[in-house]
């Protein structure tokens, strides 16, 4: 054993947070451990049906987008015993001995952890590491932390879990310098993961260079792009280059380095990575790096005030973007594939942190993104072949325009009771002291107008209180349950808020009763995704309404079904087109309330689809619906099928087999687009990534328009064959 050091050095200390996980967390995921995943999915689920991800996650259906969600304190509790019986029993089955060892290390602290919940895993592990009680942490008598980014040193202790950072000021004139030159490549509007405009540059580059390394939000994610990648490097003539994907050992990196060509795709990292020269001159950021597990997935879906996750955010984004520039005369192209980079720069006050000559490259990449491809390749091609004069010249002419001086939103540092709070609830089990360090959190919170975060840290407060309450202090738990009662309605606007209703109501010993307002708090939700993607300024949000109007008037059916599916995604519903040999043309299925529900949508909208509604229609309208009864009724889904056409007539031998299939004109669904358009315009005019308070008025102003839970069920339930306007807006306000 390594007796604890006098001083203590993490260079690239973010990392340190990789490590942290296997000591303090567990992860069963569904492809790991996939019947010990499986098995405690559905007793969760049994519990507590509420939540939409374990539905989801039931289904196996690994397009949703469900976010992940956090299990409510009370129902965590009662499942606690269960939980453990499970895991305990798989283990001793297993030889997995990574999972064992992390086992023993929470099992004993179930209650106190956190449980998220995700599509294809759980992961359960305090809010904050408790390394400031590690011997060879707190036994050291000083501490230094390394990085080129080290950001706000408040974040990074909540991050590692350890005392209050102080950090090192280091002269302006240093702080904004960066290494060599970069050229940023970025995609504006195109959907695809890497579009046509990316792929042409991505290949100018290898063709000079062949290699790259293309860093992802997840594991998935890169073993995704590794096949694909592959793939499309054969397609286009790159053949024999050899791929890595990056473990935790980190062989890899040197592997790499070594070779004269080859790609490496790495997940969830982006420091301590060093390429030089010509060691690698091409990096493809291949998904905005907001979250990269579970914990922050919750945050960014729920606690979108929590500044510090834009913090963390561009911390990520100056880590990648100087991996390839390790000196003065360095240089490299950075590829930032998601479109979501440039809504994301597009507001000065999402730059916080990252250096003004960075901002310049920014800057000129943005003004660059919608140039002609052979242009863009052209420029590629010039910068790789280290001709740089109009490069310089260009980069000074932006440097010049960014603001000497830049002020960013601030946001209350509740980073010290945060630390100190968990380290009581998790380790010291102290649970009357942790409670005091969250209200602390709380108090900051609110007299920052905080609402989001500050609910949560309310929540945490309640959770400690329960805790305490279980050692005997009944007033601790009536207090437990008035707080629980209170962050709901202060962060009421989310849905994960509203779930904790049913938990709440089931200790009270209330009826359970479907919350109407919870399919309103889903299409909000679907608004701001939406808004954060396409920005709430400039011309793309029209483009992409005109894209869906286009598509829902068109007579071609693949451009309908596209149509259709962004409808119901905007619409808050998991909206997809099955792939296959008749497989159903679209598929809307959401939880709102205590009921989920799935509509299947034949299509048929092309002329040679005959001038009447035949017998053969309406049977492919019921294979459908079939299809998903078979799949998806023991998950307890309500199920309903229609027929979207523009045909009037229908022959009498389909009327009489229509059964429980409804038919709802072209036209309707266009009536239903236009009033969801409206909302959402509403909507827009009031809402503001950064501002949670502004975002709440602009809810409260389309609240009243929005349709209950189980309005489309509703609607598709009608007595009569054909659904008109006014049935299926019956429910939606003008």
């Amino acid at each position: 054993m390594i007796d604890a050091a006098d001083l203590l050095v993490m260079d690239d200390a973010h990392l340190a947070e990789h490590c942290l996980h296997s000591l303090f967390s567990v992860e069963i995921d569904r492809y790991s451990h996939q019947k010990l995943f499986e098995s405690l999915v559905a007793e969760l689920h049994a519990r507590s049906p509420e939540y939409t991800v374990l539905t989801d996650a039931l289904a196996g259906d690994a397009r949703s987008a469900a976010p992940p969600e956090l299990l409510s304190f009370l129902d965590q509790d009662l499942v606690a015993e269960r939980l453990r019986e499970i895991v305990d029993t798989s283990l001793a089955l297993s030889s997995d001995s990574d999972l064992g060892f992390r086992w023993r290390r929470i099992r004993d602290r179930l209650r106190e952890a956190n449980i998220y919940l995700g599509l294809n895993k759980i992961w359960i592990r305090p809010y904050i590491y408790p390394l400031v009680d590690s011997d060879h942490y707190s036994q050291a008598k000083q501490r230094l932390y390394v990085s080129a980014t080290i950001g706000d040193p408040g974040d990074l202790s909540r991050r590692l879990g350890v005392k209050p950072i102080t950090k090192i000021p280091v002269d302006p004139e240093f702080a904004d310098r960066t290494c060599g030159r970069r050229l940023i490549v970025m995609n504006r509007s195109e959907e695809q993961d890497i579009p046509p405009r990316l792929q042409h540059a991505i290949l100018v580059a290898l063709r000079l260079h062949p290699k790259s390394v293309w860093l992802c939000a997840s594991q998935a994610e890169a073993e995704k792009y590794q096949g694909a990648v592959s793939q499309w490097l054969k397609g286009n003539g790159l053949v024999g280059h050899p791929t890595w994907l990056l473990t935790s050992l980190g062989d890899e990196i040197d592997q790499f380095k070594a070779a004269s060509q080859g790609h490496l795709f790495v997940a969830g990292r982006f420091d301590g990575m060093d390429f030089r020269a010509d060691e690698c001159r091409l990096i493809v950021v291949t998904t905005l790096p907001r979250a990269i597990n579970l914990q922050e997935e919750f945050i960014c879906a729920y606690l979108r005030d929590g500044g510090f996750m834009r913090k963390r955010l561009n911390q990520r984004i100056v880590q990648a973007l100087g991996r390839c520039n390790r000196a003065d005369d360095d240089f490299g192209v950075y590829v930032l594939a998601d479109r979501r980079f440039a809504t994301h720069f597009g507001r000065e006050s999402n730059r916080e942190g990252i250096p003004a000559n960075m901002v310049a490259e920014i800057d000129m990449a943005q003004d660059s993104a919608e140039i002609q491809v052979a242009l863009l390749g052209e420029k590629v091609a010039k910068f790789l072949g280290q001709q740089f004069s109009e490069y310089d010249v260009a980069l000074h002419q932006y440097r010049a325009s960014v603001p000497t001086t830049r002020s960013f939103p601030t946001a209350p540092d509740t980073s010290k009771d945060e630390v100190a709070g968990w380290q009581m609830l998790f380790h010291s089990q102290n649970y009357n002291s942790a409670a005091h360090r969250f209200g602390e959190c709380w108090k900051a919170c609110e007299r920052a107008h905080v609402q989001e975060m500050g609910a949560f840290h309310k929540w945490t407060w309640a959770k400690a209180l329960h805790l305490q309450s279980r050692l005997g202090n009944r007033v601790a738990g009536g207090r437990s349950l008035e707080l629980l009662d209170e962050a709901i309605r202060c962060g009421g606007a989310s849905s994960w808020f509203n779930r904790m209703q049913a938990s709440l109501n089931r200790a009270r010993n209330v009826a359970v009763q479907q919350p109407t307002d919870d399919y309103r708090a889903a299409l909000v939700q679907s608004f701001d995704d939406l808004l954060e993607h396409v920005g709430a300024r400039g011309d793309r949000f029209e483009k992409f309404c005109q894209r869906i109007s286009q598509n829902l008037q068109s007579d071609k059916h693949g451009e309908y079904c596209e149509g259709l599916e962004q409808l119901g995604i905007v619409l808050g519903y998991q909206a997809r087109r099955p792939k296959g040999k008749a497989a159903t043309d679209n598929r809307w299925r959401g939880t709102f309330g205590n009921v989920k529900e799935l509509v299947t949508f034949e299509v048929k909208v092309q002329q040679q689809d005959g001038k009447e509604i035949t017998p053969k229609h309406m049977g492919q309208a019921h294979n459908q619906m079939n299809r998903a009864l078979a799949e998806f009724g023991p998950l307890g889904y309500v199920i309903r099928g229609s027929l979207v056409t523009h045909l009037t007539n229908i022959d009498p031998a389909a009327k009489s087999a229509a059964g429980k299939i409804r038919i709802v004109p072209k036209s309707v669904i266009t009536r239903l687009w236009e009033r969801v358009r409206l909302l959402l315009s509403t909507y827009r005019d009031r809402w503001s990534l950064d501002d949670v308070a502004a975002r709440a008025v602009a809810a409260q102003a389309i609240h009243g328009k929005c349709p209950p839970a189980g309005w489309l069920l509703r609607a598709l339930e009608s007595d009569t064959l054909f659904v008109d306007e006014a049935g299926l807006l019956a429910e939606w306000r003008a």
